[in-house]
């Protein structure tokens, strides 16, 4: 560009490449990992699951997260991004600015995917129907949410080509104004769904440590919401001339962004399998470390009480699991026809207490296709009309 003859040299060979290429990269393995590992959880011949439209949802937003970073990576360090404007061949601004175009969409139809998802899931684990309305009406609002922007960044530009070509006549929205509704409305959005459950969750029939550790489980995208809550504070580079260097904490954050929902997505389906290996693991060590002072100080006759008193344990243990794996919790409070309504919320499985860890959260797990039950009366149930006791109980 002739405007590089009034900037220094070191100034129009600053590079931010790196930086760029990185930040587009490395969420591509997350995304495929986690969510090739949520659907083998579900194929697993152990499993009797099968895959649900929330799988579906979320193996489509994974496709469409990794178009995301694939796009960034072709149309931007190879065409500038990350460099000063100043220092780029005009040519290689538009092409920057038609895979920015591109960019954009891949964008929205990415983070709505991720929030249709999670409601998808939530649909399918808690039956609750004043839950489940909710939810529908929150599904409704993400896709009208998607709407409106991809026909706004379509219509952004009179004719399309200004967006790109700055020498087409022609007139654009305030690009500024239109990222701060879109990151507005998404973030807003963002809270009020990884929010949705923890009331249901509240209510359930389990112990106040299991109720805490599920609540933080379903809400840990609360955490994607910090990565739009940081790309709010960047917008503003959306309207800054030199945009292929000050936009480059807005493209990385919008690579991430995607990456957070699908991450709190497959969480509370790889939980169970992820803790698994970090305890096979810490147990591996464990026993590394305090073997060869036991093999010293262990007569051969108490080797062997050990043994058959650690193996009796584990059966025990084994059968508890067993009986707990095949039982539903059901409070049946009133007898009457219309007096109670039902909340089922599949993927829940309580351990026994005696499991738990100091914490209190060992405890508990998420395990998809079980089923814990409840049934709860209404309020002017009288005692003793009609119960049944728990099937199960401490």
């Amino acid at each position: 560009m002739s405007a590089a003859t009034h900037y220094s040299a070191a100034y129009l060979a600053q590079s931010r490449v790196t930086e760029v290429i990185v930040g587009y990269s490395v969420p591509i393995p997350l995304e495929i990992l986690t969510t090739g590992w949520r659907i083998w959880i579900q194929l697993r011949p152990s499993s009797k699951n099968g895959l649900a439209f929330d799988d579906y949802l979320i193996l489509w937003a994974t496709i469409i997260g990794v178009g995301v970073c694939a796009s960034g990576l072709y149309y931007g360090p190879p065409y500038g991004f990350g460099r000063h404007v100043a220092a780029l061949p005009t040519k290689e601004v538009e092409t920057f600015m038609k895979g920015d175009y591109i960019f954009s969409h891949f964008y929205d139809v990415a983070i709505a995917s991720t929030k249709l998802s999670v409601l998808a899931l939530y649909y399918r684990i808690f039956i609750t129907p004043k839950f489940r309305f909710v939810v529908i009406g929150t599904v409704v609002w993400v896709i009208l949410w998607l709407m409106t922007m991809e026909i706004v960044l379509g219509l952004e530009c009179r004719p399309i080509q200004k967006f790109w070509d700055s020498s087409v006549h022609g007139t654009c929205f305030n690009l500024v104004a239109f990222s701060y509704f879109t990151n507005i409305t998404n973030l807003v959005t963002d809270i009020w769904i990884f929010l949705l459950p923890v009331p249901v969750i509240l209510k359930l029939q389990i112990t106040r440590n299991k109720k805490v550790g599920l609540s933080l489980l379903f809400s840990v995208g609360l955490a994607t919401c910090a990565i739009s809550a940081a790309r709010l504070t960047v917008v503003v580079t959306q309207g800054s001339t030199d945009y292929t260097w000050a936009g480059v904490p807005l493209g990385i954050l919008s690579a991430w962004e995607p990456l957070g929902g699908i991450l709190c997505a497959n969480l509370p389906l790889i939980y169970k399998s992820l803790a698994s290996i970090f305890t096979s693991l810490k147990s591996t060590l464990q026993s590394r470390t305090t073997r060869s002072g036991a093999n010293n100080n262990t007569s051969p006759s108490s080797n062997t009480h050990d043994y058959n008193h650690t193996g009796h344990t584990h059966a025990h243990k084994s059968s508890i699991t067993a009986s707990q794996h095949a039982s539903w919790l059901k409070l049946h409070n009133g007898s009457a026809a219309g007096n109670s309504f039902r909340s089922e919320v599949e993927a829940l499985r309580s351990f026994d207490e005696e499991e738990e860890d100091e914490d209190g959260f060992g405890g508990w797990g998420v395990e998809m296709g079980r089923v814990f039950e409840q049934e709860v009366g209404y309020e002017g149930h009288r005692e003793g009309e009609g119960d049944e006791m728990p099937l199960r109980g401490r």
